[in-house]
C-alpha cells in the first residue's frame, strides 16, 4: 500500500490544545482578571451586542463555548442556546453555573457533525479557529452552513495575524501571562484575506469583515467607558489594525 503525504496531511486532526485550561478560564478571566484581560473578554459580548444580537425567538448556538460565558450572555437576549465544547472540564463548569431553560450545553468537538432541535438561526464562534487546523476550520464551516437556516448568520472571531497580535502572543507566552498560546493552543494563523476566502470556500456570503482590540483594551485600565467608545470606532474602521479579527457571514437565503 503506497502512503500519500497528502491524504496523511488531510486525516490530521486536532482534538484539542496540548495543556489542560482550567474549566473556568473564561469566567475568571472576564470577572476576576487584570482590566486588560476583563475588557479583552468583554469585548465579545459588545461585539455581539452590536453586531449580531439573537432574537428572543431565535435558536442559536455557541461553538467553542468554554466556560459558558457567551452562552449565558446569548440567553440574555431570550434566545434558546445551545453550547458545545471539547473541554469536558468546561463544559461541566458551564452546566453548573449557567443551565437555564433557555440554555444547555453539550461536550463536542467543533469540527463534528452536530444533532440539533431545529435550523439555527446564528452561529458564534468566538475565538475557536486558531485552535484547530485549516481542514478542520473548513469542514466545521461547512457543517455550520448545512445547520443555519436559509439566511442564517455566523459571527466569528479571530486573533489577526496581520496585525500587532504576534507581538501580543510573543508577549503573553514569554511573561506566562496566559495559558501558552503559540504552538500549544494556537496552530491556524489567520489574516484577512485568509479568513474571508475560507468562509467563502466554505459555502458563505460574506456580509462583514472588521477587527476590534487595537487599542480600547489598553485604555480599560483608565476607563472603562473610554474603552467602549474606542471598541466601538475601531469596529467601525474600514482599516483592519485590530488584534481580532471579526466576520459576519451568511447562508444564502431560499429562492
Amino acid at each position: 500500500m503506497t502512503n500519500n503525504p497528502q491524504t496523511q496531511k488531510e486525516k490530521k486532526r486536532r482534538t484539542g490544545d496540548t495543556i489542560a485550561i482550567d474549566g473556568a478560564y473564561q469566567y475568571r478571566a472576564l470577572t476576576q482578571g487584570n482590566p486588560v484581560q476583563r475588557f479583552w473578554h468583554l469585548s465579545k459580548q459588545l461585539v455581539i451586542d452590536t453586531c449580531l444580537p439573537p432574537k428572543p425567538d431565535h435558536y442559536v448556538m455557541d461553538v467553542g463555548c468554554g466556560s459558558g460565558v457567551i452562552a449565558n450572555f446569548l440567553a440574555g437576549y431570550g434566545a434558546q442556546v445551545l453550547g458545545v465544547d471539547g473541554n469536558e472540564a468546561a463544559i461541566d463548569f458551564a452546566r453548573e453555573h449557567f443551565s437555564s431553560e433557555n440554555t444547555r450545553f453539550f461536550h463536542g468537538l467543533v469540527d463534528e457533525s452536530f444533532d440539533v432541535e431545529q435550523a439555527v438561526d446564528h452561529i458564534y464562534c468566538m475565538e475557536v479557529i486558531e485552535h484547530i487546523y485549516h481542514d478542520q476550520v473548513l469542514d466545521m464551516l461547512k457543517s455550520f452552513h448545512a445547520l443555519l437556516k436559509p439566511g442564517g448568520q455566523v459571527l466569528l472571531t479571530t486573533p489577526n495575524y496581520a496585525s500587532l497580535w504576534p507581538i501580543i502572543e510573543y508577549a503573553c507566552d514569554k511573561l506566562q501571562k496566559t495559558a501558552t498560546m503559540g504552538g500549544d493552543q494556537h496552530v491556524c494563523h489567520f489574516n484577512p484575506r485568509r479568513l474571508r476566502q475560507t468562509c467563502i470556500d466554505a459555502g458563505f456570503q460574506v456580509e462583514r469583515l472588521s477587527s476590534f482590540c487595537f487599542a480600547a483594551p489598553w485604555i480599560a485600565p483608565l476607563s472603562l467607558r473610554l474603552a467602549k467608545a474606542i471598541h466601538g470606532m475601531e469596529l467601525a474602521l474600514p482599516i483592519r489594525l485590530g488584534s481580532i479579527l471579526l466576520i459576519i457571514l451568511k447562508k444564502e437565503p431560499e429562492a
